[in-house]
C-alpha cells in the first residue's frame, strides 16, 4: 500500500503532461468534426493532376471525358505529392504507356493517388465509369466508333444515390479520434512509467528498500502491477472521454471494436514504458526519448499523416512499430460493414503482431532488468 501511494503521489506531480496530451486529443478531434455524413450527391469537379506517357486514341479521349468533370491541373512531377498532401488537388492519375492498347487487351494499368476526400472517391467513380464503359464496347466496335459508342453512353446524366448502413463521417471522425489516441497513449504510458521509475529508482530511495525488510522482488512485482492499474486507469479516462464525445456511435460493433484494438494498444505501451523505465532513469534524457518513440512513430505509422502520402522507405521502416498495425485495424475497422472473414482475419492478424510486440518488449525488460542486477 506504501508503494501504491508513493506512485500515486509522483503521478499527481506529472499530471500536468497527461492533460497536455488530453487537451492536443480533444482539440484535434474538433477540428476535424467539419465532415458531414451525405447520402447522395451532386456532380461538382474536382481538382486533379495527370501525368501521362501514351498518346493513343482511347488515352487522349479519357483526358477529354475528365476534363469535362474535372479540372486537371498541370503541374510539375516534384510538386504533385505536395499538391496532394495539401489537398490543392483530389487526386494524381498516372497513365502509363500503352494504357490504350492494354485496355483494349482487358489489362488496365492505370495508377492513382488520392486524397482520400470525397472529390477523390468522386473522381475514381468518373475513372471506374469510364474504363468499365469501354470495356462493354470494345468486343463490338474499334477506333472511332468505339470512341463514339462510348461518349453518347456516358453522356446520359444519372442520380447518384449512396446506399450504406455505416454513418461514414461518425466513423471518419472517431477514426482520427483513435488514431491520434495512440500518440496520447504511448507519450503518456512513457513519460509516466519512465518518471515513476526514474523517482523510485533514485540511489537513495533504492538503498532504502534494500536495506528494509521488504522483498526486492515483490517489491518490482507491486511496482510493475501498480504501474499497470494507472497505465490502464489513464486508457479508462479516454474512453469515457470517446463515450462523451461519440455516444451515438461508440457502442455499436464498429465503435466496440475501436475500444478493443486501443484495450491491445494500451498493453502494448505499458511494456514500451516500462522497457524504457528500465533503460534510463535519466529524466532529462525521457523528454527526446518520448519524441523519438511517440511522435515519430506517430508520424511513420500514419496518426498524423496518412499512409497514402509516405514514401515506400518510410513505410518499410512503420513496420517495426506497433503503432502501424493499431492504426492499420483502426483504417479497417471504419469500413466494416457487416461480418467480412477477410476483414476479420486482417484485424485479428494486426492484433497478434501488437501483441507478439508486447512479449519482445517484456523479454527485453527482463534481459535488461537482470544485467543491471548484475552490474550492481
Amino acid at each position: 500500500m506504501i508503494v501504491f501511494k508513493t506512485i500515486l503521489k509522483i503521478l499527481n506531480k506529472l499530471k500536468g503532461m497527461l492533460i497536455l496530451y488530453t487537451f492536443m486529443l480533444v482539440m484535434i478531434t474538433f477540428i476535424n468534426q467539419t465532415s458531414n455524413n451525405e447520402t447522395s450527391f451532386l456532380e461538382s469537379k474536382p481538382s486533379i493532376a495527370i501525368v501521362n506517357e501514351d498518346d493513343s486514341l482511347i488515352t487522349n479521349d479519357f483526358i477529354d471525358y475528365m476534363d469535362k468533370h474535372c479540372i486537371i491541373k498541370n503541374l510539375a512531377p516534384k510538386n504533385i505529392d505536395d499538391a496532394l498532401f495539401y489537398r490543392s488537388i483530389n487526386m494524381v492519375v498516372y497513365i502509363p504507356k500503352d494504357f490504350g492498347e492494354n485496355l483494349l487487351s482487358n489489362n488496365v494499368t492505370l495508377e492513382y493517388k488520392a486524397s482520400g476526400d470525397e472529390a477523390s472517391s468522386y473522381t475514381k467513380m468518373l475513372i471506374e465509369k469510364y474504363i468499365k464503359t469501354v470495356l462493354i464496347y470494345k468486343d463490338y466496335y474499334s477506333d472511332e466508333e468505339l470512341i463514339n459508342h462510348v461518349n453518347n453512353l456516358l453522356k446520359l446524366d444519372a442520380n447518384v444515390e449512396v446506399k450504406t448502413k455505416l454513418e461514414t463521417s461518425k466513423l471518419e471522425r472517431m477514426t482520427r479520434y483513435f488514431n491520434f489516441l495512440n500518440y496520447a497513449l504511448l507519450a503518456g504510458s512513457v513519460y509516466c512509467i519512465s518518471m515513476i521509475l526514474a523517482s523510485i529508482k533514485e540511489e537513495k530511495v533504492k538503498k532504502r528498500t534494500i536495506i528494509s525488510s521488504f522483498d526486492y522482488k515483490k517489491y518490482d512485482r507491486i511496482v510493475l502491477g501498480t504501474l499497470s492499474i494507472v497505465i490502464f486507469g489513464i486508457w479508462l479516462l479516454y474512453m469515457l472521454l470517446s463515450i462523451i464525445l461519440f455516444k451515438n456511435t461508440i457502442f455499436t460493433s464498429n465503435g466496440l471494436a475501436y475500444i478493443l484494438n486501443s484495450f491491445v494498444f494500451t498493453i502494448a505501451s505499458l511494456c514500451i514504458g516500462y522497457l524504457i523505465g528500465n533503460i534510463t532513469q535519466n529524466k532529462n534524457a525521457i523528454a527526446g526519448i518520448i519524441n523519438v518513440v511517440a511522435l515519430g512513430s506517430s508520424f511513420l505509422c500514419g496518426c498524423f499523416v496518412p499512409v497514402e502520402y509516405m514514401p515506400d522507405y518510410a513505410l518499410k521502416i512503420a513496420h517495426i512499430f506497433p503503432t502501424y498495425y493499431y492504426v492499420s485495424n483502426n483504417e479497417i475497422i471504419k469500413t466494416i460493414e457487416a461480418f467480412n472473414p477477410t476483414l476479420i482475419k486482417s484485424l485479428l492478424k494486426n492484433g497478434f503482431v501488437i501483441v507478439l510486440f508486447s512479449l519482445l518488449f517484456i523479454l527485453l525488460t527482463n534481459y535488461i532488468s537482470k544485467k543491471k542486477q548484475i552490474i550492481n
